[in-house]
């Protein structure tokens, strides 16, 4: 005899019931109309007053769904069609030509493909893995069609990427579900394609207008170096400009120009922590005065170069507790641009300062500003002197070659003084004009 059941069964089994005979009155109104009534697949609106399942709208019958259909068997594509036509599948295209399947799937690109596996000529299983092959067509959903239920054959169109399988001959109820739940999955991929290109526009906007400020950011700093200096507004752009077009004269990596013409903008920012008595006076400066103003080297590399790990801690440790998404403390521009503060005082044969440094031990950014800053400060004006007339300062340069500066340094802005000339004088201040000079 069978064992007495609880009465909590009876209740599970009641609510069985009326959820199976709601959706079989939902059949049959189906069938009756030919058009599906239910807003949605299953709403089981029981019998004992539950409250109707909300309706999941993905999963109707989507109008503006492309099919396509291959199949070798006219009938089976005849059967196919008119299936999906019944319940309101507008745009089902069919083909039983295996040759025009590739063509037909990049001009028409369905959203679920039903492919028969055994076609002639080319197989179903050539078409998926020519299909996966191809990014524009690798992320349609593949219903394949095959009488075939050997486990090794599923197996290999799996990994050629089918999404799911029908037996042959069609059932029409199974069809129909397997198609809904491909165009499901197919309208997923479509929404996450859609939020990564929105992301990646937003991310794209953000990055410009953070770089943007970057810029600005930098511009500022160095411009208020230079203004503590003297009244020259473009001094600092200039040199960020001939070191770029020095460098790309040397074949300096074309990709990592842009960031040393910003680093060499930041060359003199040691400036601000120079007392203005020394900046500004208009007459040769004493030896201990001469002394102070060579530690702007020193303290422009104190300010440019990221903090130390302590110091970063330390600045952790008085923000959110969500500190660690902090952005990462090591910047390439920063340390390129502290490295270039510190040693474009330094010369050629080792005169320079702050560390007496001589030949290549010099970094190759240094040398570069280092030709540059003293072109612009040969041809600018100054408190203590008037600009030089452009011959003076090519004759300067060209006496300092290998003695001040790296030769090669000064052949290749010799290379390119017209593209330098042309510079200066779209960036050329209102006090630097002088009496136009004969060009070397």
């Amino acid at each position: 005899m069978e064992a007495e059941r609880p009465l909590s069964f009876f209740r599970d089994q009641q609510d069985a019931f009326a959820l199976v005979s709601e959706l079989q009155r939902e059949s049959v109104a189906t069938s009756t109309t030919g058009a599906p009534q239910a807003s949605c697949d299953f709403a089981p609106a029981c019998d004992q007053g539950m409250t109707p399942t909300p309706a999941v709208c993905w999963r109707n019958v989507d109008p503006s769904a492309r099919i396509l259909v291959v199949a070798a068997d006219p009938g089976c594509l005849k059967q196919i069609r008119r299936t999906l036509y019944s319940v309101g599948y507008n745009h089902v295209s069919v083909t039983s030509n295996s040759r025009q399947v590739l063509p037909m799937l990049r001009s028409e690109s369905p959203d679920v493909l039903l492919l028969d596996l055994n076609m002639p000529e080319i197989t179903g299983l050539d078409i998926l893995r020519v299909a996966g092959l191809d990014s524009a067509l690798q992320h349609i959903p593949v219903l394949l069609l095959s009488d075939d239920k050997s486990a090794a054959i599923r197996r290999h169109a799996l990994e050629l990427g089918a999404s799911d399988f029908l037996g042959k001959p069609v059932d029409p109820d199974e069809l129909l579900a397997r198609v809904r739940n491909s165009l499901v999955v197919r309208k997923h991929y479509r929404l996450e394609v859609e939020q990564a290109f929105r992301l990646q526009a937003e991310f794209q906007v953000r990055s410009r207008e953070m770089e943007f400020t970057r810029n600005q950011l930098i511009l500022c700093l160095a411009r208020a170096a230079e203004h503590r200096d003297s009244e020259t507004g473009n001094h600092v752009i200039r040199v960020g400009r001939y070191t770029a077009i020095i460098a790309r004269q040397m074949g300096y990596p074309e990709k990592h120009l842009e960031m040393l013409e910003q680093a060499a903008q930041l060359h003199d920012v040691g400036k601000i922590g120079i007392p203005d008595s020394i900046l500004f006076k208009p007459a040769r400066l004493a030896k201990d005065e001469y002394e102070l103003m060579k530690k702007h080297c020193a303290l422009g590399r104190q300010i440019i170069e990221p903090v130390s790990e302590r110091d970063w801690d330390a600045l952790k440790s008085y923000v959110r507790p969500d500190s660690a998404i902090l952005p990462v403390r090591t910047s390439p521009l920063l340390i390129l641009a502290a490295r270039i503060a510190q040693s474009h005082h330094e010369r050629w044969d080792g005169s320079g300062y702050p560390l007496g440094l001589a030949g290549e031990d010099i970094p190759l950014e240094g040398r570069i500003v280092a030709v540059a800053d003293v072109f612009d400060a040969l041809s600018s004006r100054r408190p203590y002197k008037d600009p030089y007339p452009r011959q003076k300062c090519f004759e300067i340069l060209k006496e300092g070659r290998g003695v001040l500066f790296d030769p090669t340094i000064v052949d290749a802005f010799f290379a390119c003084s017209r593209e330098i000339i042309e510079v200066q004088l779209s960036l050329m201040d209102a006090e630097d004009c002088v009496s136009p000079q004969p060009e070397a």
